[in-house]
């Protein structure tokens, strides 16, 4: 196990110098991101052709937004060597996509 020095901390964080991705890990999560968003993108148009009233296209674009903004943000992290605490960051953005593709679904499911 390799130590990490308190000049490597302040330089990279806790988490450590970047690495590169394992073999087709990279490749992998942007599919799974890119799935995530194309069913987010499939639910955000079915639910502004139903014409929803102002409270939920309010919400339905707030989602929208945040889905948009973190997919930006994992293919941003995928193109790079990333650190653990960018891994771990991408993991957590994923988890986001797929919450909310199931919160669209269900609002589509009851509009």
């Amino acid at each position: 196990m390799q130590q990490v020095q308190s000049r490597e901390w302040r330089r990279f964080g806790f988490g450590g110098p970047p690495e590169p991705w394992e073999r087709d890990a990279s490749r992998d999560l942007d599919r799974l991101a890119t799935s995530y968003f194309l069913d987010i993108l499939d639910s955000h148009h079915a639910i502004v052709a139903a014409g929803p009233d102002a409270a939920v296209r309010t919400r339905v674009e707030d989602l929208f937004a945040t889905a948009t903004r973190h997919k930006h943000e994992i293919d941003y992290t995928l193109r790079h060597w990333a650190t653990p605490v960018e891994r771990v960051r991408v993991e957590d953005r994923l988890g986001s996509l797929m919450r909310t593709g199931r919160r669209l679904r269900e609002i589509r499911d009851t509009t």
